[in-house]
């Protein structure tokens, strides 16, 4: 450019120099004349010889000019864009072909314009204030227009350069055409624009790095996956990311050289749909990134100058992914796709654990099949509802290549592409585990835990079916067989010693039985022979008398025998029922008519059973009516003092009063009444008019500290037993301690769960629990310790023969030594002789009742009782 500048100045020079002598003329003439000089006589040989001299020199300097201006035209020529130089005014001194061409003009024409005639949308002063505005030999470039000779404007750039030629100030000025060039720039600035707008619109993360591993740019969405600035992550850049590590989906360690953006700078190649995950200090969690690496090219170079980076960010689907994957690892559960013509199937690695084939095994439909057994008969069909549009679920056995059988749950659909169904989607979950464990429980829900016998439902089926197959024919034959004594020695033993000699029982009935015969228990120590319809009157008979031998043989027991018989009824289908419910019910009538023949033997059900039977069926219809037709009442027997006589409490007695009968105490009816779980209701409005009849001698002024009410087993744990206790007391303003429940205590080793979760509530209340009869032979004595008895009350049974039966005596005495012993309250009921009530005083037994002080009295007699009496 130096070299440039000073050819120009020197050409500006002979330029400036040979003006005033065109053509070389004014050279040649000087020359002329100093050789005529020179050849002048007078002129000394050393003067001639300076003239000479000078001639040399002017021609060598007329040589050196004519280069000088050869070289300054040539370049000048040389030059594509139009050059001009101006004077001061504006005026065009020189200007090369170039400007010809722009401007439209023959060269003689352009040194007759000035600057204004070429570019008439400058200023008229332009050319002065380029003068003093620029130094010597500096740029002055602006943007402008020119006027061609054909009248049109184009658009140029002009550089202008200001230099003395001489003592002048000269500019020279550079016009280059910019129409193509500001089409070009402009495109370029759009579309540099529209990428840098693209950009920052895209939801991906987008960075680019140079050749030299340097981050050049960063768009919007990287930022914001980032949770960074830009400044601070172009300064984390520059500091090469400290503490950012990057890892592949196997979680390994990648080192720098293999992120995909360094891989592209190294290898010219792209690097596609790369799963990476970033670790770095500032993130609260791994940054989980799907990754492309691209690189730019410049034209005619091999290795890339750029590489620009995309990331999606996919933390959440790779979560949900793992989470998935875990899930169906965890559940067992695969997924799976196949076409209808078979060509593609697609399976989850779940799918290959299912079926125990390694991940990746090449699978075809027809292999897949081949584990199911019947598989393409079930296929067959499945695929004929599925092309239906049909969606199919259904569980499914397989046996794998290991030779393991599975259950699968299979639910499919089909697959629909422009309303064409072509293939179908799928699920399969390991349910083997809940597959065995409903076959176990189908087991055991039909089989009894304690003796491995069909149960009540299961045996009951059985029976069921048996008569449904007969068309009312003759049908099967049913043993009711019911153990002799099981109880006592239950209570004797305890449970655990009862359980192991019930499981022996039943094993002995087993043993009893003809082929074909199917036993199960029933309840407790009754048992259901179920003999198949073939079975002969007399074969039914043939079996129970087995049975009884067989029961006759004792149990032994930690070395000691005990004896349990079995009493059984018989019904045969259709004679003695035509279904179910009737057969086991009048075999069990026929089974009570056994233990009342003393046990030990069978009966078949009969005519007089039978009678027996509608009897107490006739009572139950009409005992459910009795509570709706007021046909039941209560009376109330006193408690009192022996030994001051006064009033300490009342019985509440249950009494019907029946419209052809007259009135029946509840040995009469309160069995039928338990069966029919009429007990319930009826239970329920003893204890509310116990207590209205509580609070009525209250409001009269008998306060009677609190009234004793009988309740049953069945009573007992009914779902609204607790519920009708305390609705009595809060509607008859009552405190729970004003209300006494008896129960026998056979109740208490029925079912010790229930029993002890009812006596715990009762108490709560504040309710009173005596154990009524106690002594009579169901009692093993260890309730006493578990469950919150208030009191025991001693049988009847016992007190009336005391003290002349020496036995009676001694059950008494030990029944209040043990009552005194827990701190029990004692009461004696049907006490009757002076004998009776002082024997119960010499052993420390204070209350008591029976016909010695009362009968059993209405409200108003037992009110008039009292007073005389007085309460304790």
């Amino acid at each position: 450019m130096q070299q440039s500048a000073t050819s120009q100045h020197e050409g500006a020079e002979v330029s400036a120099w040979i003006a005033p002598l065109p053509g070389g003329g004014g050279t040649a003439t000087a020359v002329d004349a100093l050789l005529d000089v020179a050849r002048h006589q007078e002129l000394d040989g050393h003067a001639r010889q300076l003239v000479l001299e000078a001639v040399h020199k002017l021609r060598a300097q007329d040589a050196a000019a004519l280069a000088v201006a050869s070289r300054y035209r040539g370049l000048l020529e040389a030059i594509p864009d139009a050059v001009t130089v101006h004077n001061e005014r504006g005026d065009v001194l020189d200007a090369n072909v170039a400007a010809c061409r722009l401007y439209g003009h023959s060269r003689e024409s352009l040194l007759q314009l000035n600057l204004v005639d070429l570019n008439p949308a400058l200023p008229p002063d332009h050319i002065q204030h380029v003068i003093e505005t620029c130094r010597l030999n500096d740029a002055f470039t602006i943007e402008t227009s020119i006027r061609r000779s054909d009248g049109r404007d184009f658009p140029v750039e002009i550089h202008s350069n200001v230099y003395l030629d001489g003592s002048q100030k000269r500019v020279l000025s550079v016009t280059r055409g910019i129409s193509h060039w500001q089409r070009t720039a402009s495109a370029l600035r759009d579309a540099d624009l529209r990428y840098q707008l693209l950009l920052k619109m895209l939801d991906k993360g987008v960075h680019v790095r140079d050749a030299q591993g340097g981050y050049v740019y960063v768009n919007p969405a990287a930022l914001q996956m980032m949770r960074m600035r830009e400044e601070e992550y172009l300064q984390a850049a520059r500091e090469n990311f400290p503490g950012w590590n990057w890892y592949d989906e196997n979680g390994r360690l990648l080192p720098r050289s293999e992120l995909p953006s360094t891989r592209v700078l190294t290898t010219g190649q792209p690097v596609h749909s790369t799963l990476l995950c970033l670790s770095a200090p500032h993130l609260d969690e791994p940054l989980w990134l799907s990754t492309t690496a691209v690189p730019l090219f410049r034209a005619g170079e091999d290795a890339p100058y750029q590489a620009v980076v995309a990331y999606d960010d996919v933390s959440e689907l790779k979560r949900a992914r793992d989470v998935l994957a875990q899930a169906q690892e965890v559940s067992n559960l695969g997924g799976f796709e196949f076409s209808l013509d078979g060509e593609m199937l697609f399976w989850t690695d779940e799918m290959y654990r299912l079926f125990d084939l390694p991940v990746g095994t090449p699978m075809t439909l027809e292999r897949a099949m081949a584990l199911v057994p019947g598989g393409r008969e079930r296929l067959a069909q499945d695929l004929a509802a599925l092309r239906r549009g049909e969606s199919i679920q259904h569980e499914q056995e397989i046996v794998t290549p290991l030779g393991r059988q599975r259950w699968l749950s299979v639910a499919m659909r089909p697959l629909r592409r422009g309303g064409a169904i072509w293939g179908v989607s799928g699920m399969c979950q390991d349910v083997t585990a809940r597959k065995q464990l409903e076959l176990e429980l189908r087991r055991k829900a039909v089989t009894d835990p304690l003796t491995g016998l069909p149960n009540r439902e299961a045996i009951v089926d059985e029976l069921n079916r048996q008569i449904i197959a007969t068309r009312d024919q003759i049908g099967p034959t049913l043993l009711y067989v019911d153990l002799d004594r099981f109880k006592v020695i239950n209570d004797i033993l305890g449970a655990a010693a009862g359980d192991r000699l019930l499981g022996a029982a039943a094993e002995r009935l087993r043993e009893c039985l003809p082929e074909g015969a199917r036993c199960g228990r029933f309840a407790g120590d009754e048992f259901l022979v179920v003999l198949p319809r073939s079975t002969r009157e007399e074969r039914a008979s043939e079996v129970a008398e087995t049975i009884n031998s067989r029961f006759r043989r004792p149990f032994e027991h930690v070395g000691e025998d005990y004896v349990i018989t079995a009493s059984i009824g018989i019904a045969r289908h259709p004679r003695d029922g035509r279904n179910a419910q009737q057969l086991v019910q009048h075999a069990d009538a026929a089974m009570s008519d056994a233990k009342r023949r003393g046990r030990n033997t069978w009966q078949a059900f009969s005519v007089a059973t039978e009678r027996r039977l509608e009897s107490s069926l006739a009572v139950e219809n009409q005992l459910r009516h009795a509570l709706d037709r007021h046909e039941l009442h209560l009376k109330y027997q006193p408690k009192v003092d022996l030994v001051s006589g006064k009033v300490v409490g009342a019985e509440a007695l249950l009494r019907w009063m029946h419209p052809s009968r007259g009135e029946l105490l509840p040995f009469a009816f309160v069995q039928h009444a338990e069966s029919s779980g009429d007990i319930v209701p009826i239970g329920a409005w003893v204890i509310d008019e116990a207590c209205r009849t509580l609070r009525d001698w209250r409001d009269l002024g008998v306060a009677l500290p609190h009234i004793a009410v009988n309740v049953s087993y069945r009573q007992l744990l009914s779902e609204s037993f607790l519920d009708s206790v305390v609705s009595a007391l809060r509607r008859h303003d009552l405190s729970g301690d004003s209300l006494e429940i008896e129960m026998i205590e056979r109740m208490l080793v029925e079912d010790t769960p229930d029993t002890t979760q009812m006596f715990k509530d009762l108490r709560e209340l504040g309710v009173r629990i005596t154990i009524d009869d106690f002594g009579e032979g169901y009692s093993s004595l260890n309730y006493l310790r578990r469950l919150p008895v208030d009191a025991l009350k001693i049988s009847y049974e016992f007190v009336r023969r005391i003290p002349s039966s020496v036995a009676d005596t001694a059950i008494c005495e030990a029944i209040i030594r043990v009552g005194q012993g827990l701190g029990l309250g004692m009461v004696a009921e049907g006490v009757e002789t002076e004998q009776q009530r002082q024997f119960l005083l010499d052993h420390g037994l204070r209350v008591a009742q029976g016909h010695l002080f009362s009968p059993a009295l209405d409200a108003v007699e037992f009110a008039a009782f009292a007073r005389r009496r007085g309460l304790a």
